[in-house]
């Protein structure tokens, strides 16, 4: 047609908000995960491309491998789109606060288009002729074949065009101003795409890029998740020992309204950021009374200054340190009980990883999984976060990657068996999540450890960048996860430094692309060490997340 279809602002939005509902919840996509380094069989190492390739809707791939054998038969997956496009959907309509759907325009009063499809770039003339098309009212218009005479009357109502020879009814009211509700066929031309310089992979077509950091400054050994960085994890990017506590040092310019963590709370709140602390109280209630009762007055501190949301007490809880998971509840019951007494209508949040999710449907790789972290199976996990009944929980993703690789699944395609690959690992992990019906318990969040890099510079460019974020965070905003958390800016680990954005505060592609993202991404701040300076360093921040973890 000569002029295309359109809808209105308010129509748009509710068809655009429907697609991409569409796209990022009912489409699992792969994702890989690990702290600090780019993970796969070590840091650095080249994953088998055939292995990690994207996920092809093309191809129908299933996910019944990925999932236990006890997992209920209403869990199933088609991928309906390549899952590669959920993060760049997301980022498109997000971007600018919805600025692609602010321009977009309704249907005009008068049109004409074609009576049959013309490439109108090619031919001056339409085939079949023309019909045009008069606004009426209440979003009808009436549209006349110029080539034949015949006169119809056409609405869009319900998503589905409705066409009558008949003349609509004249309201009694004045006349609308309604417009159609849905958009034609040539509404999806507004939808993000890619050149072939910044498309996804580096060969097949929807292939991840090789796992591995291509900055030659990569890390051999990776931080462990946690309130720091200092108790480093080995090769196998697996969390060596409870989460340490945060440094104590003061930053080298205190805040005149008292301490590192109150100046960051006024920064955030500057900055318009939703504001939770975070501690981990596991250490101090394992080391005593008196030393976890003077870490939850801390925290509680910390928390009852205003613009606070909640708290995170608890991260990767049971993994080391507990003997016991009567004592893992028995801590979540005092912690908890504390915590809503002392700080009424704050939300309570903690981290939990585990590691058996990432097996699939392989019994070897669950019993392994299970001698591990005995305290971290899938049932005790259930059983905490039912007795914490906490509002959020954060799921470490992708810290298993050495031990799940010694196992395999049967591939659905050739019906042989295939290793556990991280991004493997991380699509069982969440769809394994969702058969649990943990969220249906709390709000779930994900904690990403793998988008930092070391020192200086970030050494990926725009095409990796996109394809590594497409696969890390479009995974779990993928299946309807609201919030990712970035772990490592300006992380301290020894004579190491991760970071998110290079020196300076300064952009790099990651930043860049995440920054499309910004309402579903949080990080984690430690106002102790940073960059330029507490209120410089969350302003910078703010522009590509929408939530801060403050440190305390």
């Amino acid at each position: 047609m000569r002029h295309l279809f359109h809808m209105t602002r308010r129509e748009l939005q509710c068809a655009a908000a429907g697609i991409v509902i569409t796209l990022l919840i009912g489409v699992p996509v792969v994702a890989v995960a690990s702290p600090g380094a780019i993970p796969g069989s070590g840091p650095g190492d080249r994953v088998d491309p055939g292995a990690e390739q994207a996920v092809a809707a093309s191809r129908g791939d299933s996910c019944r491998n990925l999932l236990p054998a006890d997992t209920p038969d209403f869990v199933v997956c088609r991928w309906l789109t390549p899952p590669q496009d959920a993060a760049e959907v997301a980022a498109f309509w997000g971007a600018d606060g919805g600025a692609n759907l602010e321009a977009a325009r309704p249907l005009p009063a008068q049109y004409v288009r074609c009576n049959q499809k013309t490439d109108l770039s090619k031919v001056s003339a339409c085939k079949g002729g023309e019909t045009l098309c008069k606004e009426l009212t209440g979003g009808w218009y009436e549209c006349k074949n110029l080539a034949t005479g015949q006169i119809t009357y056409e609405r869009y109502q319900g998503g589905k065009k409705v066409v009558s020879t008949t003349p609509p009814p004249v309201p009694d009211a004045s006349p609308s101003t309604a417009r159609p509700a849905s958009a034609s066929p040539t509404a999806a031309a507004a939808m993000p795409t890619l050149d072939a310089n910044d498309a996804p992979g580096t060969g097949e077509e929807g292939e991840l890029p090789p796992e591995g950091n291509p900055s030659e400054t990569a890390p051999t050994s990776a931080p462990t998740p946690g309130l720091t960085p200092s108790a480093a994890s080995t090769v196998t990017g697996e969390p060596t020992q409870a989460p340490g506590k945060a440094p104590t040092s003061e930053p080298a310019t205190p805040s005149p309204g008292g301490g590192a963590v109150a100046q960051a709370i006024a920064a955030a709140q500057a900055a318009r950021l939703r504001i939770w602390i975070e501690s981990d109280l596991a250490d101090d209630y394992q080391a005593g009374d008196a030393q976890f009762q003077a870490a939850l007055q801390a925290l509680i501190t910390a928390a009852q200054q205003p613009g606070v949301l909640g708290v995170k007490f608890a991260d990767n809880l049971g993994y080391s340190g507990f003997t016991s998971a009567r004592e893992v509840t028995t801590f979540l019951s005092r912690a908890t009980s504390a915590l809503r007494t002392a700080l009424p209508g704050k939300r309570l949040a903690i981290g939990v990883v585990v590691p058996e999710l990432g097996c699939g449907s392989s019994t070897t790789c669950v019993q392994a999984m299970r001698g591990k972290a005995p305290l971290v199976t899938k049932q005790l996990v259930d059983r905490y976060l039912k007795a914490a009944g906490v509002d959020r929980v954060e799921i470490s993703t992708g810290l298993f990657g050495h031990a799940l690789a010694q196992h395999q699944v049967t591939d659905p395609a050739t019906r042989k068996p295939a290793a556990i690959t991280p991004a493997l690992a991380t699509r069982a992990q969440w769809l394994s999540i969702k058969a649990l019906g943990w969220d249906t318990l709390t709000q779930l969040s994900s904690r990403e450890y793998g988008l930092t890099h070391e020192g200086g510079t970030a050494g990926w460019d725009k095409r990796t960048a996109t394809a590594q974020i497409n696969a890390r965070v479009g995974t779990v905003i993928g299946l309807g996860v609201p919030t990712v958390t970035l772990w490592g800016h300006q992380a301290d680990d020894g004579d190491r430094t991760y970071r998110l954005l290079d020196p300076g505060l300064a952009a790099n592609p990651v930043w860049t692309a995440l920054t499309g993202l910004r309402a579903r991404l949080a990080v984690m701040f430690d106002p102790r060490s940073v960059d330029v300076g507490v209120w410089q360093d969350i302003a910078a921040l703010a522009k590509g997340v929408s939530e801060i973890f403050i440190l305390a």
